[in-house]
Order: structure tokens, then C-alpha cells, then sequence
């Protein structure tokens, strides 16, 4: 034979002991992640320098310094841990631009010794 305790455990409410309190789960916080995201600085410089070194290859020896400077901001951006398209782009374009201004001092150099 069962006990009537033991049939009405697992139930929420029981009709057999009006005074019983249903149990019920607390509400769960909801925690937000607030912190905010690190900004790869170098790599927003260097995407900067390469782009105004590229505007700019028509001068021959600012732009020469300008491209190793975007070099350099981006991989100092490219050797950080969050690695970003901005220190990529930045690198592909002052490796563009210090070509271009090698090529450039090239020809005022060859310019210079004809004329």
C-alpha cells in the first residue's frame, strides 16, 4: 500500500494539503558584456599614413618617409593580438605608396643627371 505523501511529492500543488507552497525558480539576470572593444590604434594610423602617402606619391622624399612610417604603424598593428583588416590594408597601401616613391625618385634622379 502507498502512502498518499509519497504519490503527491513530485507535483506542484496537491489537492490533499491546500496550506503546501509551490516552489518555483528564481528569474535569472541578464548581465550584459559592457566592456568596451580595445581599438588596434597602430593599425588605424598606419591605414591612415597609407592612404595619405598614396594622395601624396607625387612627392619624392615625403612620401618615402611617410610609407616606412605606415610600414611600420602597421605591422606594429599587425603584431598585436587582435589582428585587424585596417593594419592589412594600411600595409598594402604604403607598400604601394613607397614603391610608387622609389619609382618617382627614380626618375628625378635620372632627370636631374640628363638635364
Amino acid at each position: 500500500m502507498e502512502d498518499k505523501n509519497l504519490n503527491t511529492q513530485n507535483q506542484p500543488f496537491s489537492q490533499g494539503q491546500p496550506n503546501q507552497q509551490q516552489y518555483t525558480q528564481p528569474a535569472k539576470a541578464v548581465v550584459y558584456d559592457t566592456m568596451p572593444m580595445k581599438n588596434n590604434n597602430m593599425a588605424i594610423a598606419g591605414l591612415v599614413v597609407g592612404i595619405f602617402s598614396l594622395l601624396i606619391c607625387w612627392i619624392p622624399f615625403w612620401n618615402l618617409l611617410l610609407s616606412i612610417a605606415g610600414i611600420v604603424c602597421s605591422a606594429i598593428g599587425l603584431s598585436r593580438k587582435q589582428k585587424s583588416g585596417m593594419a592589412i590594408g594600411g600595409l598594402v597601401a604604403s607598400i604601394i605608396a613607397l614603391l610608387i616613391s622609389i619609382f618617382i625618385i627614380a626618375l628625378y634622379v635620372i632627370a636631374l643627371s640628363i638635364g
